[in-house]
């Protein structure tokens, strides 16, 4: 496959005629077939005869020039943020591999229901997945990003708590990648995955790249995807930090304001299924 960059470098050089000699023949538009005349130019003080181009010529220009960039900016995402870099576990969790439990239905049903419909969420509509710890929230989240992933589509999934230690060590001058280069991939992929809001712990810094992140989405229009264990009216508090400020309160509130607003809330009513395995592990080793 040839690259973005050749492929907007023979774009343009097909487009742009050449300047060092006067244009000969006949040209006709490959797309619509329609004869292209010439057209006169003074260049430097010289009257130059160049080829013009067809309106439809010019409009495939700007669409393989947009493809590029797009591919450009999809590679750059995704070794980025490389889903299949985070491990066995997340690796496992597909909707086929859910334990279908009591309480789990309507969120394993919606949750679904969006990947395989992603295409018509793109824009701004994201899930709002919540629950008791260990219920199976982030199987969930994670068999959407896969299937959304193997859609085509840029998906990039971190806990919130990961995703802050790692713009924290961009301040490191070793780092080799950039603040700016992990807020763009957040902002423009596809469908970011926030899993675990809500428990990070707050500070003004925290507030003001929560707030970066998802007002970027926010105002690009994408769709998120968040997971917490926390009843979506106590995020608000969650947001806050210990001694908020006038300022802090608005930020909190806007956060909270877009995820809500922006969101198909849905509560996993299942029990904890970790809990569960541990206390038949339990049973298992006691012989009870």
């Amino acid at each position: 496959m040839q690259s973005a960059e050749n492929l907007i470098q023979r774009s343009v050089m097909k487009l742009i005629p050449s300047l060092s000699k006067d244009a000969e023949g006949d040209h006709y538009c490959p797309i619509c077939g329609r004869f292209v005349p010439k057209t006169q130019i003074e260049l430097f003080g010289k009257v130059r005869i160049v080829q013009s181009r067809c309106q439809c010529e010019i409009d495939k220009f700007i669409y393989d020039q947009k493809q590029a960039e797009t591919l450009i900016q999809r590679k750059m995402i995704e070794r980025k943020f490389d889903i299949s870099e985070l491990g066995k576990r997340f690796e496992e969790c597909k909707f086929h591999t859910f334990q279908l439990r009591s309480g789990a239905e309507k969120a394993y049903q919606m949750a679904r229901d969006y990947a395989q419909n992603f295409e018509h969420h793109q824009e701004e509509i994201g899930l709002l997945l919540w629950g008791i710890p260990g219920n199976g929230k982030t199987h969930l989240a994670a068999a959407v990003a896969h299937e959304v992933k193997d859609k085509g589509f840029t998906v990039v999934f971190q806990t919130m708590a990961e995703l802050l230690e790692r713009i924290r060590n961009t301040f490191n001058k070793k780092e080799k990648e950039t603040e700016s280069e992990i807020m763009t991939a957040l902002r423009d992929c596809d469908l970011l995955v926030l899993d675990d809001i809500g428990a990070e712990k707050i500070t003004d810094w925290v507030l003001d790249v929560m707030f970066r992140i998802i007002d970027g989405r926010y105002r690009k229009k994408k769709p998120t995807l968040y997971t917490t264990n926390f009843f979506p009216a106590d995020l608000l508090i969650r947001f806050m930090p210990l001694e908020p400020t006038e300022e802090d309160k608005i930020k909190a509130q806007r956060i909270h304001d877009r995820i809500i607003g922006t969101s198909i809330i849905i509560e996993n009513k299942a029990t904890s299924y970790r809990r569960e395995l541990a206390v038949k592990r339990f049973r298992e080793m006691s012989g009870a």
